[in-house]
């Protein structure tokens, strides 16, 4: 039953992030300005692979976040509170790492065309020396954490909740309690 949670919760933060990344200087704008065929490719195929990548990195998060969750809250730390906002940023973050990796290996395994100007593999593999191209991988994953960030936040309001019960458990929630004093 957590188990399909964590996958509506995945694909409620793989849809925004679809959504959120589009609106960044990627394959949409192109998309849109172009209409077609350029030194990219199939805008169209970008695109879609950018789609799905968004898609995927969210189900395949959810699940490793709540996982996560869940060893940390079996581990019987004392402090059970942790925000909305927290979990949601620490969810899409993750997220965003993921697909880092899926849009490297899309363009290391030709399923999106090499050498256009969106082609982190043409950068990395230009790289001359020693430190850059650990730095240029890291680069290319972190890209896609500032709209998966966003995202983050955006549905911390609407998906943190979930996140937040998911972290706490079965641990009664503290109510604050105020007493009246007689004068």
């Amino acid at each position: 039953m957590i188990f399909l949670r964590l996958l509506g919760v995945g694909a409620v933060y793989g849809l925004g992030f679809m959504f959120v990344k589009s609106l960044f200087p990627e394959p949409f704008a192109l998309l849109i300005l172009q209409g077609g065929g350029t030194s990219e490719g199939n805008l169209t195929l970008i695109s879609l692979v950018y789609i799905g990548v968004g898609l995927i990195s969210g189900l395949m998060a959810a699940p490793i976040f709540g996982g996560l969750l869940l060893l940390r809250r079996g581990s019987g730390d004392g402090n059970p509170s942790a925000s909305r906002l927290t979990l949601s940023l620490a969810l899409a973050l993750l997220m965003g790492v993921i697909s880092g990796l899926l849009t490297l290996g899309a363009y290391a395994t030709g399923i999106l065309p090499a050498g256009g100007v969106l082609d982190p593999l043409r950068l990395i593999r230009a790289s001359n020396f020693p430190t850059g191209t650990p730095l240029l991988v890291v680069w290319t994953i972190a890209r896609d954490l500032l709209p998966a960030g966003l995202t983050g936040l955006f549905l911390s309001p609407v998906a943190g909740g979930l996140l937040q019960r998911l972290y706490e458990g079965d641990r009664p929630r503290e109510q604050k309690h105020y007493e009246l004093e007689d004068s």
